[in-house]
């Protein structure tokens, strides 16, 4: 049935459909190739360049266990560096700007003499002097026509006019000047681009990829695609030694400041020391004094543990108020001196804590007073600062009270020296100012040469593992994956043209168009005919011709029940005119002949016969007959000239009144009698959608064809047979299909005429089957 039909997929079918345009594929694939070459020629290539560093973790740094030995020293960082931090470092604008700003590269230059521009960077025969760093667009300055000394110039596309290498030239976006580095050679225009800087920086800021190689370890991937891989190595590298360089400048930063501080110290307390020395120098002159010491043994022994704590307490209390002055006097952004209270470790981690903070403050990009990070660190500093300032002041209570216990044991021991000379108590305090002096003195030349150890000591914030050199091997564009793309698209061009076109045609054009649509019984599809307009010869063995010899077989297989000797009357009808019943029903009346049968072609088309369009007629015929009483209706019938045993029965004149005609008793008398005369009745009939002659005669006929022409009726159209024969109103129908291209390849038989000439095609017609 037609509907279980429709549910069935013919997979077969499907593929033939478009099996049939295989040229159409192989030149669509061929076009699209191309196309794909050509893009892959002419499209610059984009290479990927990167390099791999190693972030090192102070902890382990090996320098800062050899200086170990300086246990009082805390400015060697023991922090570890957060990894992510040290990526968004990478990938600041700030440091991609002094890249780029020390590498020059705002000016690009290209040689624009062949079709695919190429950068001449590094080799490059003239220098751009540009004069104007605040352009906010692009400017692009074409040069051309060199001679000795002169060329052609334009900016954005404004001619300048003629120019001087070395010259200034002016224009609306600024003036520059092109120096001459090398001969031109083979370079004929060439294009220099100036880029802003800022907006440069940003381009190169999206484009930078910066990524951890995994989540254990403390490297990091740097990488970029560029055009030129010679410059994003050189890019690559020195963005890698500008974030050392600034690495190193922060580790310096606190040390440095220590190192001011320390040395402006060293200079007051080496002023004052000289004074003390001088008066010690004078009081002996103008006392004459000479072996003090040896005079006051006894008693200096005694005293000797008491001045020595007093000595150290002193020291201690100079340092700190030392520190607060400082702490005073300077901003409270400014660094606090480290590793010079010792023996106050709660004060010492809280200068550490504040160093860190300031740092961390000056590192954070971009920071504005209303920026939150800002605001909290400012805020933790201030804060730390008074705890610090109060810690201090709460130590120096401490020594205090110390000093005046130490000033009580010495008031003790110098009663006991009562008996020493005035000299040797006014020539004691002056040697103890300079001994505090000194051991000031002492202590603060040791941490300056500490602190230029660990200036000297600074390591490297990266180690870079994998330095970044230019490779040839472009990653854009994908030579396999546009060629691949370019294959598919090339294939899925003609699927899509032949899927619509079969999907928007519903025009009848294979018998699988028939078939799979009616339940008709199919004779046999015919093919184009090269001589349309003529009968079929017994020797031709053209396509058409054995078409017509199959459908011959497949109509006696219908007639099979009637008997040899018996008459066969067989009708042709169609949907509508111009679907070649006519042509159908002349050759098939000459191929019955043909096979040694008598037969007879009638035309019953009364209304546009054509019959005489294949064959010698005679101009009177069946309606003529039927309107005289007169003549025989052999008088009708002529021979078809050479033929042997083809006659034919025209239609006759067309009547005005063609339905009243064929509803006359005379048709049954005609039908009567021709079949006592032939083998074969073949009727030309009408149309049977557009009049109902054919359905008035249609008792008459022992088998009905009903031809459909390839692409000239929708599928829509075989509702009109299906009909019919459901209804049974056409004895025996069944279907031809006339006119359809077996070269397709799945044309009835897939093809006929086994020695058949075809006629000569051009190079093209043949390679995409047109006709």
């Amino acid at each position: 049935m037609i509907e279980e039909q429709d549910n069935t997929i013919n997979l077969k079918e499907e593929l033939f459909k478009y099996l049939s345009h295989w040229r159409w594929f192989v030149l669509s694939v061929f076009l699209t190739l191309i196309c794909a070459v050509l893009y892959l020629k002419f499209t610059p290539k984009s290479y990927n360049v990167a390099t791999k560093i190693l972030i090192k973790d102070e902890k382990s740094n090996d320098l800062a266990n050899q200086l170990s030995a300086f246990s009082e020293m805390s400015i060697l960082g023991n922090g570890k560096n957060n990894i992510e931090n040290e990526i968004e470092i990478l990938k600041s604008r700030t440091l991609i700007y002094n890249t780029l700003d020390s590498l020059n590269f705002n000016i690009q230059y290209l040689d624009h003499s062949e079709v695919v521009a190429k950068d001449l960077y590094k080799s490059t025969p003239i220098k751009l002097v540009w004069n104007n760093y605040n352009i906010t667009e692009p400017v692009t300055i074409e040069i051309n026509n060199f001679e000795k000394n002169s060329f052609n110039v334009s900016v954005n596309d404004e001619k300048i006019g003629s120019a001087t290498f070395g010259k200034l030239i002016k224009s609306e976006f600024g003036t520059f000047i092109v120096n001459s580095l090398a001969p031109m050679n083979e370079i004929s225009e060439m294009q220099i681009n100036v880029f802003p800087k800022m907006q440069q920086a940003e381009n190169y800021q999206k484009n930078l990829n910066v990524a951890p190689s995994s989540k254990t370890s403390s490297v990091i991937d740097v990488s970029i695609i560029e055009k030129t891989p010679q410059k994003a190595a050189d890019f690559l590298n020195t963005l890698i030694s500008n974030y050392n360089l600034a690495g190193i400048k922060d580790k310096r930063f606190i040390s440095e400041n220590t190192a001011n501080f320390i040395s402006d110290r060293l200079t007051l307390i080496g002023t004052e020391l000289g004074d003390v020395e001088s008066q010690v120098e004078g009081y002996k002159k103008a006392n004459t004094l000479s072996d003090i010491e040896t005079e006051v043994k006894l008693y200096l022994d005694k005293l000797s543990s008491v001045e020595k704590s007093a000595l150290e307490n002193e020291t201690k209390i100079n340092i700190v108020n030392e520190v607060i002055n400082h702490i005073a006097k300077t901003k409270y952004d400014d660094l606090v001196p480290s590793g010079l209270l010792a023996s106050d470790v709660s004060s010492e981690g809280l200068i550490q804590e504040i160093n860190q903070l300031i740092l961390e403050k000056q590192r954070t990009p971009s920071a504005t007073t209303e920026n939150p990070t800002y605001i909290r660190l400012e805020q933790q500093i201030r804060a730390l600062k008074s705890n610090l300032v109060a810690s201090l002041k709460r130590n120096l209570s401490s020594l205090q009270i110390v000093k005046n216990d130490y000033k009580r044991q010495e008031s003790e021991m110098q009663s006991k020296l009562s008996q020493v000379p005035r000299q040797e108590k006014e020539f004691r305090i002056i040697d103890r100012q300079q001994k505090v002096k000194e051991a000031l003195y002492l202590f603060l030349l040791q941490k300056r040469e500490e602190t230029n150890i660990t200036l000297a000591a600074t390591d490297l914030n990266a180690k870079v593992i994998d330095k970044a050199i230019a490779t040839n091997k472009p990653v854009a564009p994908k030579t396999m994956i546009i060629l691949l793309a370019a294959l598919i698209l090339g294939a899925l061009i003609p699927f899509i043209v032949i899927y619509l076109q079969n999907l928007l045609d519903t025009k009848i054009k294979t018998r699988f168009d028939i078939t799979d649509n009616s339940n008709i019984p199919f004779l046999g599809d015919i093919p184009t005919s090269e001589t349309s307009e003529q009968l079929m010869e017994l020797s031709s063995r053209s396509s058409a011709a054995e078409a017509i010899r199959i459908v011959r077989t497949n109509l006696d297989f219908i007639l099979s029940d009637k008997n040899e000797d018996e008459c066969k009357v067989i009708f042709l009808t169609s949907t509508i005119s111009g679907e070649g019943k006519t042509f159908v029903s002349a050759n098939l009346a000459a191929t019955f002949s043909l096979s040694g049968k008598k037969v007879l072609l009638m035309g019953l088309d009364l209304r546009n016969p054509k019959i005489y369009e294949y064959v010698k007629v005679n101009p009177l015929g069946v309606s003529n007959y039927i309107t005289s009483n007169g003549k025989s209706l052999n008088d009708y019938i002529i021979p078809v000239e050479g033929y042997k045993n083809f006659d034919v029965l025209s239609s006759g004149s067309i009547p005005p009144n063609p339905t009243e005609i064929l509803m006359t008793k005379k048709i049954k008398d005609i039908f009567d009698e021709l079949k006592t005369q032939y083998d074969y009745i073949i009727v030309d009939t009408a149309p049977v959608s557009l009049v109902t002659d054919t359905l008035l005669v249609s008792k008459y006929a022992d088998a009905t064809i009903y031809v459909v022409r390839a692409n000239k009726i929708d599928k829509e159209m075989l509702r009109i047979p299906n009909e019919l024969y459901k209804e049974n109103k056409l004895n025996k129908l069944t279907l031809v299909l006339n006119d359809s291209d077996v070269t397709k390849g799945y044309g009835y038989g897939y093809g006929y005429g086994y020695g058949s000439k075809m006629a000569e095609k051009s190079f093209w017609k043949r390679m995409l089957n047109i006709k």
